[in-house]
């Protein structure tokens, strides 16, 4: 497994059409195993010093399943929210 401490370096902001981009090694892809498709929410600190990429999971499918089924297992709890 890769050490998270070697994979540290500096980077240079590159020009990529009207917008800028971090170059992001094969070494980075292949521990976050993410690729082209993978999202990241980008965070900037308030004194504009760090950036945060984190890796946007993706969704478990059955979600909605769950949902309902919360819903209905609470079913007078929530009959009561919808007439405040």
């Amino acid at each position: 497994m890769i050490n998270p401490e070697d994979l540290k370096q500096v980077v240079t902001m590159i020009k990529d059409g009207d917008s800028y981009a971090f170059p992001i090694s094969k070494k980075d892809s292949e521990f976050l195993n993410a690729d082209d498709k993978t999202r990241f929410e980008k965070t900037i600190s308030p004194d504009g010093k760090e950036i945060t990429f984190k890796k946007i999971e993706k969704v478990r499918p059955n979600v909605l399943e769950t949902a309902n089924k919360l819903y209905d297992d609470h079913a007078d709890l929530m009959k009561r929210l919808e007439n405040l």
